[in-house]
């Protein structure tokens, strides 16, 4: 693993200094990691024992770097805004005054009673708030925005502009259900509180994070309908790179979509130029520049999940069994390995295992998902042309689907036994992803099976050519 995709182990060596940071609140343990990878560094030769130091040494940095949680009572706090929707503004770049400092804390959300002195909040204003903490919840006592005209923050209001639009598209022609497609595709919170508890007693809160899984399926499916047409690389890589791009335009520049573009642009760019890399390197450089940006990522739910279940996808999916038609198998394996990776983060944030949502997660949950984002971002390609009587139609098409979906969320809430809650959830958390990290080091380390394993990956389909 270190040797095939040193980027990748570094970058779990990052999230081990982000978590122990978070158990064990003491900064000067992250210094003395740091010394001691230097003092190592310097007595080493085996290039082996090097990318050890480098991972000791990042172990201690984002120790020391990763941001603590926010104080209870009240407090000044002050971010930049990454997203707005019902009057509940993401932060991103947050400090909170703490005695008689600054000091940094991770992304957060925080509600709204008014805008403020904001009708219309852009995005990347800078939020400044009285806030309070209430059991982990952020309000906003008194709260006013400060807006720059920068070139960047420009791109993020136009982002957010076209979000804006297309919600209100959706509002005229996916009836009831626009606020259920709304969120799922775009990432917003205009959805009610009561459809958004159906979806979480199910074990589906995960379809309103948008998140790598949304654009793992938007790609993974946008390349398989092109390959049918168009089977040249030079062709059908940079089309389906600009359909993530354009995608990542719609929602508004979230962090997620960045993230998944990100990703998806550099196995793209190693592809055209003939220079094949471990997917999990480019998975590991990727997330190593973010944690090292921001090590409060670490912590959002968007950012475990991603990373989870794209980890998990590229390790499992080339060896699970292969079936006809190969679309729907390549689908199908895509999802159980996705839905193996989350199980244990969807443990910490929820607090729950679901277990009748499971087998709905690997059977119709994905492919009404999928038919809803294809629908969704065809409807936003129209709706962008102000083709309006197409609208309609894709409007009319995603109804009955988004009308499923949220029955099957409540078929599997009301089942018996559809989901049991997990006391200590931290307990679980480590129980669990220790059993996932165990089965992912056993199918990516091909030494230890040599003979089926090896078979496996030179017939798996590595990137639909076959």
């Amino acid at each position: 693993m270190g040797e095939k995709a040193p980027f990748f182990f570094l970058f779990i060596s990052a999230i081990i200094g982000a978590l122990s940071s978070s158990f064990f609140q003491i900064k000067w343990i992250g210094i003395l990691f740091c010394l001691a990878a230097v003092v190592w560094f310097f007595f080493l030769k085996a290039r082996i024992n090097i990318l050890l130091a480098f991972s000791i040494f990042l172990i201690g940095f984002v120790w020391i770097e990763t941001p603590w949680g926010f104080p209870n009572g009240n407090f000044f706090l002050v971010g930049k805004v990454r997203s707005i929707s019902n009057k509940v503004v993401k932060l991103s770049n947050v400090h909170f005054h703490q005695g008689n400092e600054w000091v940094k804390g991770r992304d957060t959300y925080v509600f709204l009673k008014k805008y403020g002195n904001a009708d219309n909040p852009s995005i990347q204003n800078t939020f400044m708030a009285l806030v309070e903490n209430e059991e982990g919840m952020l309000k906003a006592k008194e709260a006013f925005w400060v807006g720059f005209d920068t070139a960047l923050e420009k791109l993020y209001a136009w982002g957010s502009k076209l979000s804006e639009f297309l919600y209100g598209e959706m509002k005229k022609y996916v009836f009831s259900e626009a606020d259920t497609v709304a969120s799922m595709f775009l990432g917003r919170k205009d959805v009610s509180y009561e459809v958004r508890q159906t979806y979480k007693n199910g074990g589906y809160a995960h379809i309103f994070a948008v998140s790598g899984m949304h654009v793992g399926f938007l790609s993974f499916l946008t390349l398989l309908f092109i390959s049918e047409f168009l089977p040249w690389n030079f062709l059908k890589y940079p089309l389906t790179f600009f359909v993530v791009l354009l995608y990542g335009f719609i929602t508004g520049f979230s962090t997620p979509t960045i993230r998944a573009t990100a990703i998806f642009g550099l196995y793209v760019l190693f592809k055209l130029i003939d220079r094949p890399q471990n997917f999990l390197n480019i998975l590991g450089l990727v997330g190593l520049i973010e944690i090292l940006l921001d090590p409060s990522l670490v912590f959002d739910v968007s950012f475990q999940l991603s990373y989870s279940a794209v980890t998990s996808i590229a390790v499992l999916f080339p060896i699970l069994p292969k079936f006809r038609p190969k679309m729907l198998s390549d689908s199908l394996n895509m999802t159980i390995a996705a839905n193996i990776g989350v199980i244990p983060f969807l443990i910490l944030d929820y607090g729950k295992i679901y277990l009748a949502s499971f087998v709905f997660n690997v059977t119709i949950v994905p492919i009404l998902v999928a038919i809803l984002l294809e629908g969704a971002f065809l409807f936003s390609v129209f709706a962008f042309l102000k083709i309006h009587f197409i609208e309609k139609i894709l409007g009319g098409g995603m109804y009955p689907f988004a009308k499923l979906l949220d029955n099957v969320a409540d078929l599997t809430k009301r089942m018996p036994l559809s989901a049991l809650s997990v006391k200590p959830k931290v307990a679980f958390f480590l129980l669990t992803l220790s059993s996932v990290v165990l089965l992912l080091l056993w199918f990516s380390l091909p030494s230890l099976k040599p003979g089926i394993l090896g078979r496996c990956r030179r017939n798996s389909t590595d990137d639909l050519e076959s």
